[in-house]
């Protein structure tokens, strides 16, 4: 499992910059092609808003070449080899969405806006399409990389995509322990709580679920590129977005990962004891 190419954007914000130092960071790492992109809005749109001056254009993509020089620079001292940056015009969303279809990326990596780790599993806005579109693993940084991650998780559905969940979450991970988690339920479930159905009948009605659960996520671990690697599993009872929450806040796992090929990143945690 390897990471050919990474693809990151900013907007030269402070945490679409944190993306590409933490894109930097893994292109360094595992040796691989790095592309930068920026979006900047359209002439037309900038005489829209600014009034029609001539310059305008040209300046905002000299001053986005220049942060974008650096941002190259600075991905070259931290280790990356082959790195380069493209300014683009249009949407944010858009123009990554273009980079990826020529680029052919083995991961993306985005910066986060919001506060809140709830975010990392609600995300609205530019990210949200982005996730939406991409047809490969996308990595949201939310602060400077600080280091190699400690933790991370895997949340899986156990759906077609839980393999490619699993696979970017061991790759970006790299030397962090890997927690499988898959929250279920029974179906019509929310139902029987409403009617009153004690916690023991509906944990009993639910069982068959939970076996169910079992075999899946066994068999999507016996897949070959899994064999032999120190995997944790937690397989919780309940709705996936609080559940999933719970496990990660219990971990400390920076990143978490979900379907469909989504990661988050987090604050970076100092290693755990041995």
């Amino acid at each position: 499992m390897k990471m050919k190419r990474i693809l990151a954007a900013t907007d030269f914000s402070a945490l679409g910059d944190a993306a590409i130092h933490r894109a930097a960071f893994l292109a360094a790492r595992e040796d691989s092609e790095l592309a930068i992109v920026h979006a900047m809005p359209s002439s037309s749109v900038l005489d829209d808003v600014f009034g029609a001056d001539g310059n305008l254009p040209g300046r905002m993509r000299a001053v986005s070449g220049d942060r974008l020089a650096a941002l190259v620079d600075a991905a070259t001292q931290t280790g990356a080899r082959r790195v380069r940056a493209e300014i683009a015009e249009g949407s944010a969303q858009r123009a990554l969405a273009d980079a990826a279809e020529s680029f052919h990326p083995d991961l993306v990596v985005i910066g986060a806006h919001g506060k809140g780790l709830l975010q990392q599993f609600f995300l609205g806005g530019t990210a949200s399409r982005i996730l939406a579109r991409a047809a490969c693993p996308v990595l949201v940084a939310r602060s400077e990389p600080a280091g190699d991650y400690r933790q991370a998780l895997a949340a899986v559905d156990l759906g077609p995509r839980s393999e490619a969940v699993l696979r970017a979450s061991i790759i970006v991970a790299a030397r962090a322990r890997v927690t499988v988690a898959h929250a279920y339920q029974a179906p019509f479930e929310a139902k029987l709580r409403y009617k009153g159905f004690s916690a023991e009948d509906i944990a009993r009605y639910s069982e068959p679920e939970a076996q169910a659960a079992q075999r899946s996520v066994a068999a999507l671990l016996e897949e070959p590129v899994f064999t032999g690697l120190d995997l944790k599993i937690r397989i919780v009872h309940g709705h996936p977005n609080p559940a999933l929450f719970d496990i990660a806040n219990d971990l400390g796992a920076h990143p978490a990962a979900s379907s469909p090929g989504r990661v988050g990143d987090g604050q970076h945690h100092p290693p755990p004891p041995p």
